[in-house]
């Protein structure tokens, strides 16, 4: 029997499990758009327990956008490092010094124009539009940043009322609205997610009345995270992906030789030995495998991660 709810029923479900189980998160203590993007671009496939680790870190090293955008990459790789995806952190530096760039923006609601990315940034050279960094669609033209970071970091800094999706939320709505479908798109999620958020400024409970989005969405978060853990929900998700096993595969030999040079004297080596090493890393797969160490290399130097002179590697 499928049991049809309401979105007030689901508003009340969640925010009194929420009331008394609210994650103490660092960045949920802050309204800093930088702090805010810096976090949610290492919680991106990310546990929280390890970006728990590392956000401190990372605002430590790199206090702002200004000392973030002139920071030496193989610092910033070195800060990054246990935190996997490592064009997160590349994106991370470009977005800083395109806002930085344009003028001495204080990432406020004003726009700023940007001045043209880099190839290697996604952006083919082309000039960003004015972006208003309230608006989540002008924040999509920031390298690195897609549909969900733009809508979080939105909501979170600025309050805005656009509802989005992530593993965790996408998995809840499933769960309650969509009772024995499969193949559910996120179009149709995401009506009833807007509702649900909408209607939170005419909650007819008073003690919701203050719940803002951006706490509506942390209460998302934190249901999804610690209540409705079973992720065979996301099977009946139209965009369900099952995350491809790290060890072994061509990202975990892509982190390996970022860790190599990061161990490396002067943060460098010579071409022969990191491809000697990479070699013998593949050796010692038992598995089959359509990459080589060439392979990898050519991908670490197209995302920038990686500098190559006629006898070295270097970060």
């Amino acid at each position: 029997m499928v049991i049809r709810m309401t979105i007030e029923k689901f508003q009340e479900t969640i925010l009194s499990w929420y009331a008394k189980n609210r994650r103490d998160l660092p960045w949920r203590h802050t309204k800093d758009p930088y702090k805010i993007l810096v976090s949610e671009i290492m919680l991106q496939q990310t546990q929280v327990s390890r970006v728990l680790a590392k956000y401190k870190e990372f605002l430590k090293a790199f206090p702002t956008l200004e000392t973030l955008s002139k920071a030496p990459d193989k610092k910033l790789l070195k800060v990054w490092q246990g935190l996997g995806y490592w064009r997160r952190a590349k994106y991370l530096k470009e977005t800083a010094k395109i806002l930085v760039g344009a003028q001495k923006t204080n990432f406020g609601n004003r726009g700023v124009r940007a001045r043209r990315s880099p190839p290697w940034a996604g952006g083919g050279g082309k000039r960003f539009p004015k972006i208003r960094f309230s608006e989540p669609r002008e924040l999509e033209e920031l390298p690195g940043i897609g549909h969900y970071t733009a809508r979080a970091v939105a909501c979170f800094a600025f309050g805005s009322c656009e509802a989005f999706l992530d593993t965790n939320i996408r998995r809840i709505y499933l769960h309650f609205f969509f009772q024995g479908r499969t193949d559910v798109p996120d179009s149709e999620i995401l009506k009833i997610a807007q509702k649900a958020t909408t209607n939170l400024r005419i909650c007819k409970k008073s003690k919701y009345r203050g719940i803002t989005p951006r706490e509506w969405h942390y209460a998302l978060f934190d249901y999804g995270a610690i209540v409705l853990k079973d992720k065979a929900i996301n099977k009946r998700s139209r965009h369900y992906a099952k995350q491809s096993k790290f060890e072994g595969s061509f990202r975990s030999f892509r982190t390996q030789a970022v860790k190599f040079l990061l161990s490396a004297s002067r943060n460098k080596t010579t071409h022969n030995a990191l491809e000697k090493y990479i070699q013998e890393l593949l050796n010692q797969k038992t598995s089959s495998y359509s990459y080589s160490y060439a392979s990898i290399i050519d991908s670490l130097l197209k995302d920038g991660l990686l500098k190559k002179s006629p006898t070295h590697y270097f970060l």
